[in-house]
């Protein structure tokens, strides 16, 4: 009798070890999509556009990320922060060549000028880079574990996690502890009020899109440091960081780290348990029933009705 209890406690035990396993490997992917969509918040919440080339962004921040830190040899942080800056300096070329001429035009232009911009990024990323092969980031505890007890962790996958709560804190400072993110947040609210305070909107538009591409760059050297980099990598994120954006309340940071946990956790949970081709359902069933549910998102303002 004793020997069967110990054989179903043991049996229960790798059960909710490995429950707990996908759990934290759920939070470290969810908390890498939410970098990604808060680039993408940011850009709607102060410049209420949507720029479908943020994915292409991700992309060129992972193959940023890998010629810096493999290809040349540096540490990971390095190809991490030149990634930041690059899809950065990206950000703000965009917004200056492309988006600064749709600012006042309808969202649907703004979105098919953006997927062309995509098209483009992606283009020249297989003229640059050839083919499809993976390429490897050697990212810190890559191929090492973590032990407690009889839990064991990918020590790159906890390594992305404290990445990124370093890089919410950061954002969080900027946002809500400067006079930038006071601008920001002014720009949010009431374009005609920030401008009558004297706040320079195309100076605040460059510094958002430099932002919002610099998270972008984060995200692909994180997501290409777990799972490789590749010409295609930016799409399925994008896909994410748009369920998550709406799902959060379009504009809402806070909302998009809250969501971006929930369909990371969901998503590993169904790839783990049940198969891989619902993982990439979960996401869309969950917004489905948040859109009927709460439209505005769980984060969104009510919308006002006449």
């Amino acid at each position: 009798m004793r020997g069967v209890r110990g054989a179903w406690a043991d049996q229960t035990l790798a059960v909710l070890t490995t429950f707990i396993q996908q759990v934290i490997y759920g939070i470290s992917y969810g908390m890498n999509l939410a970098v990604a969509a808060a680039g993408l918040a940011l850009l709607f919440g102060v410049y209420r556009v949507v720029n479908l080339a943020h994915g292409q962004q991700i992309m060129l921040g992972g193959y940023t990320a890998y010629v810096v830190s493999t290809s040349l040899g540096t540490p990971y942080l390095v190809g991490f922060v030149a990634a930041m800056i690059a899809m950065g300096l990206l950000g703000v070329l965009l917004e200056y060549g492309v988006f600064r001429f749709l600012r006042d035009r309808p969202l649907t232009d703004q979105m098919l000028a953006s997927l062309g911009v995509f098209m483009l990024l992606g283009t020249l990323a297989l003229r640059v880079w050839g083919d499809f092969q993976a390429r490897t980031i050697y990212m810190p505890g890559r191929d090492s574990a973590i032990l407690i007890g009889g839990l064991r962790l990918d020590a790159s996958r906890i390594y992305t996690v404290f990445i990124t709560i370093a890089l919410f804190a950061l954002l969080y400072l900027v946002v809500y502890r400067t006079h930038l993110g006071r601008m920001m947040r002014a720009m949010a609210q009431s374009e005609e009020t920030a401008a009558l305070m004297g706040i320079q909107r195309r100076r605040i538009a460059a510094i958002v899109f430099f932002l919002a591409g610099a998270l972008g760059g984060a995200a692909g050297a994180l997501l290409g440091g777990l799972f490789n980099v590749r010409p295609d990598m930016g799409f399925q994120p994008l896909l994410m960081a748009l369920v998550i954006i709406v799902f959060g309340g379009m504009g809402s940071i806070g909302g998009a780290v809250f969501a971006g946990l929930v369909i990371g956790i969901l998503y590993n949970l169904s790839v783990f348990y049940v198969a891989p081709t619902l993982g990439d359902l979960v996401p869309f069933l969950v917004l489905l029933a948040v859109l009927m549910l709460r439209p505005e998102g769980i984060f969104g303002l009510p919308q006002r009705r006449a």
